[in-house]
């Protein structure tokens, strides 16, 4: 989100049982950035709010009913005019504050800081139990099993906690990038129990929290960190054969591309071609993932990896690096292949299917994460 048109603030009690003094208020916090490099914003109250200056702890009335401007400035930031230093806090006069960002409703703290590259970043300071609330039905259904939600909230909880990192203005952003969080939108009963009942357990490996990555659909076989970014690898992230998944209707896949764009991607990368005379698979990795493609040109050869053809084309079409067959086709090459994401960590098609097929979420997590312990954070 880089742009933002209203913030609308409620005085409303969040729903019963998630009150800030509740027990998911207890344990470690964590900010979320909801915006960021807004280059303004317009705040509209619906109550008497204040917005305080962190440093000086100075409070701004504003009036109930009411829209301000708020902008970054020289000095920090600016409020119908006000400067304010960087960052202001927004308080709800009864203390009971909600906020509307964007169609997302938050309950957190909101605080509003001067990014460094200018503009404004938003973001919400929560405790980490209540963030988990809206990251699990933006993650996966919540129409899903039970125990794969549970296994979805611990690696979700890991992931979180990994990224944890009081030097920084913020720990985690709400997209893709990372794990998508909307607030508390789409929070139901069943997300709430399987949040609350794994409570503080997290994977670790030789006593290091693992950086829990998951994916839609693996296709079959998880892939390794290594084979995805070029990191270590560790065991949990090693990459294992995976039949749980094969019912899932993105298990398969086909994507169709032009010469045309293809020889732009191929020139991209420094060659001076002027045609694609024939495209393979270069590389693979252990789990059958392409690792790189080779262009025939009529210059000479080129290798380009699979991950930046998927930035090129798009994830949601070139849905993942394990590529079974390339064919020839008019104007173009038609690719197929199985799964959908880069391939590491938990298939949450294939933790759904063992779920239904009564698989506890201890199990699911073993299998996904092997050699990872299930532990408490505390």
């Amino acid at each position: 989100m880089t742009s933002l048109l209203a913030l609308l603030l409620l005085l409303s009690c969040p729903p019963a049982g998630r009150c800030a003094d509740g027990a998911a208020a207890a344990g470690p916090r964590i900010r979320v950035a909801i915006s960021r490099g807004a280059p303004s914003l317009r705040l509209r109250t619906s109550s008497s709010i204040y917005a305080q200056d962190m440093k000086s702890g100075q409070k701004y009335l504003l009036l109930e009913k009411a829209s301000y401007e708020v902008r970054p400035s020289a000095g920090g930031i600016s409020v119908a005019g006000q400067e304010l230093s960087s960052p202001i806090k927004l308080l709800a006069a009864d203390g009971q504050e909600r906020i509307r960002l964007g169609g997302n409703l938050y309950k957190g703290d909101i605080v509003l800081r001067a990014a460094a590259g200018g503009g404004l970043d938003i973001i919400e300071h929560l405790p980490l139990e209540e963030y988990l609330y809206g990251v699990l039905p933006s993650e996966m259904s919540a129409d899903w099993p039970l125990e794969a939600l549970k296994a979805q909230a611990v690696a979700s909880r890991t992931y979180a906690m990994k990224y944890i990192n009081p030097a920084r203005d913020y720990d985690i952003t709400n997209g893709v990038e990372m794990q998508v969080y909307s607030g508390t939108n789409k929070i139901n009963s069943r997300v709430m129990e399987a949040v609350n009942s794994t409570r503080g357990e997290v994977l670790k490996y030789r006593n290091r929290l693992v950086t829990a990555f998951f994916h839609a659909c693996c296709g079959g076989h998880t892939a390794s960190v290594r084979s995805a970014w070029g990191e270590d690898v560790i065991k949990p992230l090693y990459g294992v054969p995976d039949p749980f998944c094969k019912p899932s209707r993105h298990y398969r896949w086909e994507f169709y591309v032009s010469s045309a764009d293809l020889l732009r991607a191929v020139q991209a990368q420094g060659s001076t071609a002027l045609k694609i005379k024939n495209m393979k698979i270069h590389k693979k990795d252990r789990s059958g993932r392409a690792v790189s493609f080779q262009f025939a040109t009529d210059k000479v050869p080129v290798v380009v990896k699979t991950t930046d053809l998927r930035k090129r084309f798009g994830t949601f079409e070139f849905r993942s690096t394990l590529v079974g067959r390339i064919s020839p086709v008019r104007g173009g090459y038609e690719l197929a292949g199985r799964g959908w994401g880069h391939g590491v960590g938990m298939c949450q098609e294939g933790a759904k299917y063992m779920a239904m097929n009564g698989k506890p979420y201890r199990k699911i997590l073993r299998h996904y994460y092997p050699g990872a312990a299930i532990v408490d954070y505390e």
